[in-house]
């Protein structure tokens, strides 16, 4: 057994530990820690400190960070436009690179990048970015920090909030954009919790605080930080930012109090990140092979009601399968009810609205008929699709508010029987199994595939272009008049359709992986009391070299060599 404690967390001895880690978890089927054991590799073998900028979309990210380097080099806009992460750091000459999921690297000028990363340009990454890398020489005085962007959180685009997720393991010091309106929602709680896993420098950016006079400003900071407060002893610091003019001695502020003294130590900060990441991992490792080392105690004859003692009868964990998927299946149910009444009051304002548009452009299309006909059906297409998306838009808080409700329900639940099973192991074999339930992530729906329909029902109404219009002008308006309110039902519908769809398809994901988790986790408990009495003495020198790990990134401050 190797003596960690002693040693200084050099390159060698984190290979070390991290290779006791992935030997401990292949040895015993702990697969739960595989991607978390990836990550810390790939931190370990980093010369520069990420920064991620993360969360929600429309949080002002891409703006602070063209503020910060003082160009508008990453696209913004008034919609979710970010879909790519970018890497921005120090380079010695203006260099864009875009990296491609088949592995292909292309070299592009700086001015392009917004072709690769908008959601605009590149609608759900159909020309398969993995990752846009930019080098700016005026970036020298953040030397050794890598900025990164990333796509928002909880978009309508769920590959977004997919590719930010997906990056997390990566972070070294976490930015959380927040803006003021609203200052602090649980997904930003979420988000910060998952990040506490990764990295011990988490830092919240208050941005967008120009919208608030003085007093305002004061009070939605101190109401942040005392959110905050409930939920984790170490603070996490809070910036107030605005990109407005008028506001330079924030950014003065941040530079001065975050940056700045990153920059001055980042070797240590790297090291004392690093060391976080090691120290969980290990945690969480130790933990299963705690209970594993306990069931190796158990004769073989009695490891059958030891199962039965920690995970109970097969009855009830099929009780606990079928709770789950009642829990999804109850919302599913009374789906199309509730999407049609938040839209309900929608439909008398928007024919309003079309009619008095439809009075002024008809005059435009009364030649002949067919004109009319042409006019009016592009007109009303693009009327359409304006009014459906600004519905949808809208009214998205509200159409999701089923997926959090439902993944909160279904994380609790799991967590629920995580503590069950941590009381059960004590009881049964004197220690607990302390694991946590990351939460549950809904894939959210896309924005609505908005389509008019055929607007006329007789042909003849498109080959009567000789009839003269002022014979009939006043009938065909009062038939144009009709069809809106027509098509604005129809789509109305179509539109509850769609997101009716693609929130049952999403809940029954959520169903989908919190059964996978659930059968996972009871895998794993299968496995650890399988551990047979002669794996014994190698459990307890791995658990121990585990604990010796612990201690050594506590006790020692020595800098990666």
């Amino acid at each position: 057994m190797s003596d960690f404690t002693a040693q200084p967390l050099t390159k060698n001895s984190v290979e070390k530990l991290l290779g006791v880690v992935q030997s401990a978890c292949r040895r015993y089927q702990i697969s739960a820690l595989d991607d978390f054991l990836s990550s810390c590799q790939a931190f370990a073998q980093e010369k520069t400190l990420n920064i991620a900028v993360l969360g929600r979309f429309k949080a002002g990210k891409s703006s602070f960070l063209n503020h910060l380097i003082g160009r508008s080099l990453l696209p913004v806009g008034a919609i979710p436009v970010t879909s790519v992460v970018t890497e921005i750091e120090f380079g010695p000459q203006e260099r864009a690179e875009v990296s491609f999921l088949d592995g292909r690297a292309e070299v592009v000028p700086l001015q392009e990048i917004a072709e690769f990363v908008s959601e605009e340009s590149n609608p759900e990454n159909v020309r398969r970015v993995a990752l846009v890398h930019v080098e700016l020489p005026s970036m020298q005085r953040y030397r050794g920090i890598r900025f990164v962007d990333t796509p928002g959180l909880e978009s309508v685009f769920e590959h977004n909030t997919d590719a930010s997720l997906d990056w997390l393991p990566n972070v070294g010091l976490a930015l959380v954009a927040v803006g003021v309106d609203p200052p602090l929602s649980q997904h930003d709680i979420e988000l910060i919790r998952n990040l506490s896993r990764y990295t011990p420098h988490i830092t919240l950016l208050l941005t967008k605080v120009d919208l608030l006079d003085p007093p305002d400003r004061i009070q939605v900071q101190s109401f942040v930080q005392n959110q905050i407060a409930r939920y984790w002893r170490d603070s996490v610091p809070v910036f107030p930012y605005s990109v407005r003019p008028g506001f330079e001695q924030l950014r003065m502020d941040l530079d001065r109090s975050l940056l700045t003294e990153l920059c001055s130590g980042l070797d240590e900060h790297r090291d004392a990140i690093l060391r976080h990441k090691l120290e969980s991992l290990a945690g969480e490792c130790a933990d299963f092979l705690a209970v594993a080392l306990q069931a190796a105690k158990v004769a073989d004859s009695e490891r059958e009601d030891l199962k039965r003692k920690i995970l109970g009868q097969k009855e009830a964990l099929d009780d606990t399968r079928l709770a789950l998927k009642l829990i999804v299946r109850h919302v599913v149910a009374g789906t199309r009810a509730s999407l049609e009444e938040m839209v309900r009051n929608e439909e008398i304002p928007i024919r309003q609205s079309l009619l008095s548009s439809l009075d002024s452009a008809f005059p435009q299309w009364s030649h002949s008929l067919r004109e009319a006909t042409e006019g009016f059906d592009d007109w009303l297409r693009a009327q359409i699709v304006r009014e459906m998306t600004a519905v949808s838009n809208r009214h998205r808080a509200e159409f999701l508010q089923p997926l959090e409700h439902v993944s909160r329900q279904l994380a609790q639940s799991l967590q629920d029987f995580r503590n069950r099973l941590s009381e059960r192991t004590l009881r049964a074999l004197g220690v607990p199994l302390r694991t946590t339930e990351i939460d549950l992530r809904a894939a959210e729906p896309r924005s609505p595939d908005v389509r008019v329909g055929k607007i006329f029902d007789r042909n003849w109404e498109l080959l009567s272009w000789l009839i003269p219009m002022a014979l009939i002008r006043s009938t065909v308006l009062k038939h144009y008049r009709k069809k809106v309110g027509d098509v604005v039902f129809a789509n109305l519908s179509r539109l509850v359709a769609q997101w009716e769809d693609t929130v049952q398809s999403a809940l029954l994901a959520l169903e989908k992986e919190a059964l996978r988790r659930l059968d996972g986790l009871i895998a794993t408990i299968e496995a650890m009391i399988a551990s047979a009495g002669s794996q014994s003495a190698q459990i307890r020198d791995d658990l121990a070299t585990l604990e010796q790990i612990r201690d050594s990134l506590a006790t020692d401050g020595s800098p990666l060599a």
